[in-house]
């Protein structure tokens, strides 16, 4: 190996931090406390220190005013956090986590490795890819990939060769949720349908669980109208101890947590049904996503079948899970290294980058290089990795239909589940208004579960202002290229047929411009991190 480079599995909940070992395979690094995952929480114990990890969890109990949790699902949006004084994007909060990571990792290995790949949910959209980015760029790292966690999931569990297969990863982590379906083969990764939530995860059956926690108590403890969810140190202190009982209910029917709130004790009983009751909601909307995504798989290629459904996340360890894939869809779901193997993807991208044999789809590695010839054990014995990837949602650019028009609409051209790379037909666009002396180009990324042309349903990417000459006739044409890369970056040029004239736009994008993204490095750079 030439280089050395980490896999960042970024969790909503727990995150984790893998590389290459001597001997050629992909290994957990643990952190501090000797644990192969870390949870992603950050302490704000002073202005000039901040905790990040289980002592974080721990300390957060008893002052949540400076505890940051669930971070990621605000990743590429406006989410100031305010601790100690300072106010602080998710990006930086990301940074903190990024950061205490690498230190760890560092310490434990020997090394002082800056580059990393960082995994993403597969619905991520543009700009959270760029946020998460951003977050390692903060953080001081060399961020020389993003890949999405079912691809690292498949990169570990997938391409063990034999024989080509199609995978469904059904992905339920603490934060975000994600189904991809996807052909593997040793050395190859092509992905053909991605569908998901990134707002559905674990932290939503911690949630149901602490709901049914908290009124099983009211009743044994006789409270009332008393209700001790306005209780934010009870609150926390419950939702912690959720977890664990979530974790107890996955090997046992039943579980006791003990709850105390204003001088009434109480163990609580919860049984696995009641807990399976109360989440099947969720447990719904997970079925009607893999669903959906299997239709969307169906739609692309008739006739394709799943092989293998595998499990990856923490929360699709919980028996309702597998019961449901199984009874309502009729897979066989098969378990994997539920939290790790995401981090230990990454792991085999970001080596597989390093050393120079990971292809563009439709390249190939040149003949009698040494280097490319060479079988790597991490790709299980393949010379080289390639990936063709799909886009998350869709992308199009913004029209009116007449002068008279001051909403617009969204014309869309490429839609989600479209290959990448891809280059789609030249878009022929004309000027609305005699003498008209500019065009205003926006790029929009589709906001829900469907495409729609009304913006305010989609999400602005990127806007720029193409000057015109003077006198131009209504209707003079303005031409409009596009190319999409093969990490969903959307790159387009537009140009006044007459003049000549061309802007560039790529949508590579987040709420953080170069400036602040300078000034959340200073913040972080500035506190003291411990674990």
């Amino acid at each position: 190996m030439n280089d050395s480079v980490y896999g960042i599995d970024l969790g909503t909940t727990y995150s984790a931090i893998a590389r290459i070992s001597s001997l050629g395979a992909a290994e957990i690094i643990p952190n501090f406390e000797g644990e192969q995952t870390t949870p992603s929480v950050v302490y704000f114990e002073s202005p000039s220190s901040a905790i990040v990890g289980s002592e974080a969890k721990r300390v957060a109990i008893t002052d949540p005013d400076n505890a940051c949790l669930l971070i990621k699902r605000h990743m590429g949006t406006e989410y100031p956090q305010h601790f100690q004084g300072e106010t602080y994007s998710p990006e930086a909060v990301s940074a903190l986590i990024l950061k205490e990571l690498v230190t760890a990792a560092n310490k434990e290995s020997g090394a002082e490795a800056t580059k990393v790949v960082i995994t993403v949910p597969a619905y991520f959209g543009v700009q959270e890819r760029e946020a998460t980015r951003q977050a390692g760029a903060i953080a001081g790292l060399e961020v020389i990939g993003i890949v999405t966690e079912p691809v690292a999931a498949a990169l570990s569990l997938g391409i063990s060769g034999g024989r080509a297969e199609t995978i469904m990863v059904y992905d339920l982590g603490g934060g975000t949720f994600d189904t991809t379906v996807m052909r593997v083969d040793s050395g190859r990764v092509e992905v053909v349908a991605v569908d998901g939530n990134r707002k559905l995860g674990g932290a939503d059956w911690d949630s149901a669980l602490v709901d049914l926690i908290v009124e099983k108590f009211v009743a044994q403890a006789e409270l009332g109208d008393d209700d001790p969810r306005y209780d934010e140190e009870f609150m926390l202190d419950l939702r912690l101890g959720a977890e664990e009982t979530k974790k107890s209910l996955t090997k046992r029917e039943t579980a006791t947590i003990r709850c105390a709130y204003d001088g009434k004790k109480a163990n609580i009983e919860v049984t696995r049904a009641e807990f399976e009751a109360a989440t099947e909601h969720l447990v719904n909307q997970t079925i009607e996503i893999s669903a959906r995504t299997l239709e969307a798989a169906t739609e692309k290629e008739a006739g394709l079948s799943i092989d293998r459904v595998l499990l990856v996340g923490g929360s699709s360890r919980m028996p309702m899970i597998s019961a449901a894939l199984t009874n309502r869809l009729g897979w066989d779901p098969q378990p994997t290294d539920f939290d790790l193997a995401v981090a230990k993807g990454a792991a085999i991208y970001g080596q597989s980058a390093v050393d120079e044999v990971l292809l563009s789809e439709g390249e190939e590695a040149m003949p009698g290089d040494a280097a490319n010839a060479a079988p790597r054990p991490f790709l299980a014995g393949a010379t080289s990795l390639t990936i063709e990837n799909v886009l998350a949602r869709g992308v199009g650019v913004k029209f009116a239909r007449d002068v008279t028009d001051e909403i617009g609409y969204i014309s869309f051209f490429a839609s989600a589940n479209d290959s990448i790379p891809k280059t789609p037909e030249p878009i022929g666009a004309a000027t609305l208004s005699e003498g008209q002396r500019s065009v205003q180009i926006a790029i929009f990324e589709q906001g829900g579960e469907r495409e729609s042309e009304l913006p305010a349903d989609n999400r602005e990417l990127k806007t720029a202002v193409l000057p015109l000459p003077a006198g131009l006739p209504k209707g003079s044409p303005i031409d409009i290229t596009v190319n999409i890369t093969g990490e969903g970056i959307v790159k387009m040029i537009v140009t006044d047929d007459v003049s000549k004239e061309q802007i560039e736009l790529e949508a590579m994008v987040s709420v953080l411009t170069q400036e602040q993204v300078d000034e959340e490095t200073v913040k972080v750079t500035a506190l003291a991190l411990r674990s």
